[in-house]
């Protein structure tokens, strides 16, 4: 009787406009499933659990109810003649895993098609920072991804962007400051504010920045950070503003310093920055706890997503010597409590999500199924985007003389940003160029090309222009509407006509990724917001690996040249950038000359 009033009851929720009701409602059917009085939906027979609770493994059955967990151990009570058993044969069974930090967009697919693709490889939660989106469409761009979360089978928790833009040295398309991140943070799903990247405004004691902490913080919602290199009496300040996470840290010893203050250390492996081969040896060695550590992959680009989602990391951690049940526990709980949430999702117990993992074998951390609320491979829905992600791209018709530097002197000093592989921060150094007709021309055979970005958004026509090395390129060029954070266009080249050709393709795309080489030789179109896709990951990715192997052909030896560089204009990440502004000084905070008639480092 109990059962079928509540089925009436749930599922005609559409009748009660009292939300109290309602709420209490499913929470009696949680209760009255947990009692046996309603019976279960599905039991998973004979799982070896991994209990990320004690850390141990114990065996015994899983019965679910509504997509959450009402039964652990012996669940014969649970069941009944319609309940769906599965035997397992002693497989493991582990959470679902969750990703602590992720911009979802750099994937250049929606976020429905990176979700299809995470959850095969058992991520079933995700914690976005949809800044990429934000600083091209502001407001309504984030409001856009909640709709779209709200459809989908995987756990989205939010973080609203701290930074729109990342630093005010760039133009963005749009500016989140108080006002609008207020309008988010009674939203369910909502977790706290994203990485705080502009650690000088929080430093300097910024009020806008600090009344955006405050009101998170008075909500009992989490602060993340972002302070690669901060250390002493600047992270005792940065931390003193309540932010309590970091995933920035440049060196191993860097990382260890902000935990042993207090901060939550999110291990990140993405596709363009990378620390689990350097640190999880030295944190073993030291026998530091990690009930502090998490995982993240923060950026994950096509290729890497095909490959695998958070499985790859708890597979690299458990290769690189971690317990495989911490190993489980830093991809589930931990990312879990950091972000309060661990009610819900995290672990295998009573009350919480049922989400799940069947694996044939854990320390191969070898998926077989995976189950979210209950359902066996859930199937993900589509949503259609509105009109006005479409057009996004702004700017005139670029001729080769707006990339130029000129100068009247036979040569000059540049400032040359140069490229860490793999890494996300840059070097920097001065080199002496040649002038031909006044205009400062690169020189391909010391690897220095030209660089520039074009403020995309129509704001103010803004064209930022440097050298770069690093890149290899003996021809041609290269450019794209993906540029960290603001997403102006970013070119490189070894000629501004090539370079030329790039940004007005661009332009007529509406967003995506160039080469020329006396022409427009290959593109890949991301259309949504002038940085996704919506075709398939798989389509996306196969063209990629076309523009890839085309930008090898032409001298390029990067793993990830067009992730590497996106970062190139992404003002808060040392030493030197460039943005639609200029050159960056990321240590003095602040734009500089890009060249000069004398070298900067003789100047008395």
């Amino acid at each position: 009787m109990v059962d079928d009033k509540l089925y009436y009851l749930r599922n005609n929720h559409k009748l009660f406009t009292d939300v109290e009701q309602l709420c209490i409602m499913f929470l009696k059917e949680k209760i009255f499933a947990g009692e046996g009085l309603i019976k279960a939906d599905l039991v998973l027979k004979n799982c070896r659990i991994v209990n990320v609770n004690t850390k141990e493994i114990t065996k015994g059955d899983i019965a679910l109810r509504s997509g959450f967990i009402a039964g652990i151990g012996d669940v014969a009570e649970l069941k009944n003649a319609k309940t769906d058993v599965i035997d397992l044969k002693n497989a493991h069974v582990c959470p679902g895993l969750i990703d602590g930090h992720v911009h979802f967009e750099s994937s250049m697919v929606t976020l429905t098609q990176f979700a299809e693709q995470s959850i095969r490889h058992g991520t079933t939660g995700i914690v976005i920072d949809p800044h990429e989106i934000a600083n091209v469409l502001g407001p309504r761009g984030i409001r856009l991804v909640l709709r779209e979360a709200k459809v989908l089978p995987i756990d989205i928790f939010v973080t609203i962007p701290s930074c729109v833009p990342s630093s005010p040295l760039e133009t963005s398309g749009a500016n989140i400051g108080l006002k609008e991140t207020r309008k988010f943070l009674d939203t369910k799903f909502v977790v706290g504010l994203g990485e705080m990247m502009d650690y000088p405004a929080v430093l300097s004691g910024a009020p806008e920045k600090l009344r955006m902490i405050s009101e998170i913080l008075d909500r009992k919602l989490v602060v993340d950070g972002h302070c690669p290199g901060l250390h002493g009496k600047e992270l005792f300040g940065y931390l003193s503003a309540g932010i309590s996470s970091d995933h920035e840290s440049v060196t191993y010893e860097e990382a260890l310093e902000k935990a042993r203050l207090g901060m939550k250390i999110m291990l990140r492996e993405g596709s363009a920055a990378k620390c689990l081969d350097e640190f999880i040896p030295k944190l073993i060695r030291e026998g530091i706890s990690l009930e502090n550590f998490f995982f993240a992959t923060d950026d994950k680009n096509s290729e890497g997503l095909i490959n695998g989602h958070m499985d790859v990391l708890v597979r690299a951690a458990i290769r690189l010597g971690i317990d495989p049940i911490q190993a489980v526990s830093m991809a589930t709980i931990n990312t879990a409590r950091h972000y309060r949430v661990d009610q819900l999702v995290g672990s295998i117990s009573i009350g919480r999500r049922a989400n799940l993992i069947i694996l044939d074998h854990l320390k191969d951390f070898k998926i077989r199924n995976v189950v979210i609320r209950g359902m066996l491979n859930p199937k993900v829905e589509r949503i259609e985007y509105p009109r006005y992600v479409f057009r996004t791209l702004k700017y005139k018709r670029i001729v080769p003389d707006d990339l130029k530097i000129k100068s009247p002197d036979k040569t000059v000093f540049a400032h040359v940003i140069e490229i860490v592989p793999g890494r996300i921060i840059t070097n920097r150094t001065i080199e002496e160029l040649n002038t031909r007709n006044k205009v400062v021309q690169p020189d391909v055979e010391r690897d220095i090309l030209a660089i520039a970005v074009i403020e995309r958004h129509g704001k103010s026509g803004n064209i930022g222009l440097g050298f770069v090395r690093g890149l290899g390129l003996k021809e041609g060029a290269i450019g794209q509407s993906i540029a960290h954070d603001s997403h102006n266009v970013i070119l490189a080249g070894t000629n501004f006509e090539d370079m030329a050709l790039c940004a007005n393709k661009l332009r007529e795309l509406q967003g995506g990724i160039v080469i020329a080489k006396g022409r427009v030789i290959d593109y890949l179109s991301l259309p949504f917001a002038g940085i996704l896709s919506t075709d398939s990951l798989y389509n996306v990715d196969t063209k990629l690996k076309e523009l890839h192997s085309k930008v090898r052909k032409m001298g390029c030896k990067l793993d990830a040249p067009f992730v590497q560089m996106s970062f190139l204009s992404l003002p808060v990440i040392p030493s030197l950038k460039i943005t639609d502004k200029g050159l960056v000084d990321v240590d003095e905070f602040k734009i500089i000359e890009s060249i000069k008639s004398v070298d900067p480092i003789k100047i008395p």
